[in-house]
């Protein structure tokens, strides 16, 4: 901060001297050896992971307990599985409906409480009633202070059980959804993401998202016959991390949900079709008057279980795992094509696959595309160096441990096992596999998965804006309006 001004001088000379410190505050300072340099990554600190205990009540429920009695707090989540992989065809959103709709009543200890009410006795305990819905399942959570777990039990296990599901509820919820929607469908990025998706797993169910006719389908009924099929105990798991140890956990969940009873109404069932893209290798979606274009290059992937799931790991993050990852360094630095770029791999039980994304100005979209599917055909080629390597290991590795770092986060690294179907026992192999993994092997996998008949393109963006450029960069590709895509279908067409 610079010092304060005399009063006394005056108001003219006060000014040139508040121009000239701010001036001054703006230079760059010299250079220190050792200093100014970033940092080369460090050795990643040794991961200690807290004991995970689990066991079974008598009716079927699963009981997870984390121990962390560093502070006194505990982290619930009732979970029931599966979630969005066994919605029916054409009513994606369901399971995310059902959940949130949930949290707008529930009967607590035999008094019908409504959304505020219901609120308002969790805020009472310190803290807030949440929900979320993935592919793996439907989740019920709430975080409170040791001495409160057994009231935010009794609250989570009532939203969980004996939901109002009230229909003035799910309209305004139905209402908030299609608002929300409009956003991605207009924005070419997001939309870029979504049809890239879709076009990418085809007709599997993992490509499926909700839309605006999806989530409109839904009614009442469709969500009551999911909670009466899904709300049973042998679907439902109970993670409980913090300051309780597994007796205190069992003894509470017993209480608590014990008496909870299955019925002869059999669950939903999962479905794992495979990735089966069914459109051309290039998708150009016109978005009139986009002042940017959103651009995402698709490949196959690998099953969460594959041999060579980490290298699948490391070779994402090689690509495309922050600014000074290949996609940053190539298209920001070098050619100032974008802001960010970035790559992610979505693995599912039955497969995988990879999303390379980043947005530009209309006439660099071509150009901007062309280098991701080269470079991602580059490190097939090129194996990472030492140090390269070292970094993205490093950044994956801080990633996965500062998710121990809160009850919340543990919570949710826990769940994520259990929603794939893996052993919480492998969280311990984590790390040493991502260690293991070689530049050779990388690069192999990035040859195998990433060649060029492999990769897919959608574009998204005002299509006379860009000039010649994108029919140059792929002359069969399929061109089509935003207002005609149709997200629901694996050809991305009505």
């Amino acid at each position: 901060m610079s010092p304060a001004l005399p009063q006394r001088l005056p108001q003219r000379l006060r000014r040139a001297t508040l121009l000239a410190s701010l001036v001054l505050a703006t230079l760059p300072a010299a250079a220190t050896p050792g200093v100014d340099e970033p940092p080369v990554p460090g050795t990643p600190p040794v991961l200690a992971l807290p004991d995970i205990h689990e066991d079974r009540l008598p009716n079927g429920l699963r009981l997870v307990v984390v121990p962390r009695h560093s502070v006194p707090l505990v982290s619930v989540v009732l979970h029931l599985a599966p979630g969005s992989s066994a919605e029916p065809a054409g009513r994606a959103g369901l399971s995310s409906l059902t959940a949130q709709l949930r949290l707008k009543g529930a009967r607590v200890g035999g008094q019908a409480l409504g959304a505020s009410a219901l609120a308002q006795r969790a805020e009472a305990l310190g803290g807030a009633l949440e929900a979320g819905a993935g592919r793996g399942g439907l989740s019920t959570s709430m975080t409170v202070v040791t001495p409160h777990l057994p009231e935010a039990l009794t609250l989570v296990a009532a939203v969980v059980r004996e939901p109002l599901l009230a229909a003035d509820e799910l309209e305004r919820l139905k209402a908030q959804t299609l608002d929300g929607l409009k956003i991605p469908l207009a924005d070419p990025m997001q939309l870029a993401n979504l049809a890239a998706t879709q076009g990418a797993w085809g007709a599997s169910v993992f490509g499926s998202q909700a839309t605006p006719a999806s989530v409109g389908r839904i009614t009442l009924d469709d969500i009551r016959e999911l909670q009466r099929r899904l709300a049973q105990p042998q679907q439902a798991t109970l993670v409980m991390v913090g300051d309780i140890t597994p007796e205190q956990a069992r003894r509470l969940a017993q209480q608590t949900l014990g008496d909870w009873r299955g019925t002869d109404t059999a669950p939903p069932q999962a479905r794992r079709e495979p990735p089966a893209p069914q459109t051309p290798r290039t998708v150009l979606v016109n978005l009139p008057g986009a002042g940017q274009s959103g651009v995402v290059v698709t490949a196959p992937g690998v099953a969460v279980d594959a041999p060579d799931r980490r290298a699948a790991q490391l070779a994402t993050a090689v690509l495309g795992g922050g600014y000074s990852a290949r996609l940053g360094a190539e298209l920001r630095i070098k050619r100032g094509l974008t802001y960010g770029a970035t790559a992610m791999h979505d693995s599912q039980a039955s497969g995988g696959i990879l999303k390379a994304a980043a947005q530009t100005k209309p006439t660099t979209a071509a150009e901007l595309a062309q280098v991701t599917m080269d470079e991602m055909q580059r490190l097939g080629r090129e194996a990472p160096a030492a140090d390269e390597l070292a970094a993205r290991k490093a950044s994956l590795i801080g990633g996965f441990s500062r998710q121990f770092d809160t009850t919340g986060g543990i919570a949710g690294i826990v769940l994520g096992e259990i929603e794939r179907g893996r052993p919480l026992a492998q969280l311990r192999q984590v790390v040493p596999e991502i260690e293991a993994v070689s530049a050779e092997q990388v690069r192999d996998y990035a040859a195998r998965h990433w060649r060029a008949d492999q990769l897919r393109t959608v574009i998204v963006g005002d299509v006379a804006a860009s000039g010649p450029t994108l029919k140059a960069l792929d002359p069969q590709a399929l061109s089509i309006e935003a207002s005609a895509l149709d997200l629901e279908s694996p050809t991305l067409k009505r």
